[in-house]
């Protein structure tokens, strides 16, 4: 069942939901058929029949509303960040950079993803998840080669499958909004049943996402200056170790014993990143970072 509910869920998306929700209008279908014909028989299954068929309404408004719950965190403007709108419009080009949302994050990363309001009639918005340590610690070729590397995967049209998983799993959302797993019984016996199908997403998530991760690679190293890519990478690689050394390790030790709060870790990463353009360091943690990845 999970391996079906995986490949509808993979092609159809949130339309998978279907797979449940039509099981659970039988039982009132039966209770309907009942009515006139087994009066007693429509009391004792109508503790069953309704509930399920109410499970199955809210199953299928929440597909309507998988792709409508945008993030609430408000992306950039091109007036606050002009540079960076410059360097991805550059990549993107201006029909996808004009539909893209870029947010700001503390982490050393940059990512894609996309959503599908109203079942996809407004087509595909993407969300571009850029860190502000990964800014501090790449200069203007290497933060553009890692931006190629983030369009690759909306031209490879690689999201898909994992957005497609991703929506499947949001149409339940609501459903334990409605019946909340440990305070209703119908929500229980729900989140039992998914306990496998949520395992096998979960791993499934992890094999696309690693294969978009290659795919991405390759297709931003031909399409562009494959050096750059590569250097990118060391300097993230090298920025991971240097961070990890300077700021994180430290910041532990001070939280042991720490009588009055300490400094943010992102103004410490900031501050510290300044260090890491120095030569001699570069090439230290570079090679920290290949030994890392090894």
């Amino acid at each position: 069942m999970s391996r079906l509910v995986l490949y509808m869920g993979a092609r159809f998306g949130r339309f998978a939901i279907l797979l449940f929700a039509l099981p659970l209008f039988c039982p009132i279908v039966l209770w309907f058929w009942l009515l006139d014909w087994h009066p007693l028989a429509v009391i004792a299954t109508g503790a069953v029949a309704i509930p399920a068929a109410m499970l199955a309404i809210v199953l299928l408004i929440g597909t309507l509303f998988a792709g409508f719950r945008p993030s609430k965190v408000k992306g950039i403007t091109r007036e606050s960040a002009p540079k960076l709108w410059a360097v991805w419009e550059s990549i993107a080009g201006k029909h996808r950079a004009s539909r893209t949302r870029i947010i700001l994050s503390d982490d050393l990363n940059a990512s894609v993803g996309e959503e599908r309001p109203f079942l996809g009639l407004l087509g595909r918005r993407p969300i571009l998840t850029i860190g502000l340590p990964l800014l501090a610690a790449t200069d203007q070729k290497a933060f553009a080669a890692i931006l190629a590397h983030e369009d690759a995967h909306l031209k490879n049209k690689d999201t898909n499958g994992g957005l497609n998983l991703a929506e499947l799993e949001k149409s339940f959302d609501l459903i334990f909004d409605f019946a909340p797993p440990g305070k209703t019984v119908s929500g229980s016996l729900f989140y039992w049943m998914l306990g496998p199908l949520s395992r096998t997403l979960e791993r499934e998530e992890i094999r696309l996402s690693r294969r978009a991760e290659i795919d991405a690679d390759r297709h931003a190293a031909t399409s562009g200056d494959a050096h750059d890519a590569a250097r990118a990478l060391l300097l993230i690689g090298a920025a991971s170790a240097f961070f990890d050394d300077q700021v994180y390790s430290p910041l532990q030790r001070e939280l042991l014993g720490a009588m009055a709060p300490p400094r943010p870790p992102l103004e410490r990463v900031l501050a510290a990143a300044a260090h890491l353009s120095r030569l001699p360091i570069l090439q230290e943690y570079a090679q920290k970072g290949v030994g890392r990845a090894r």
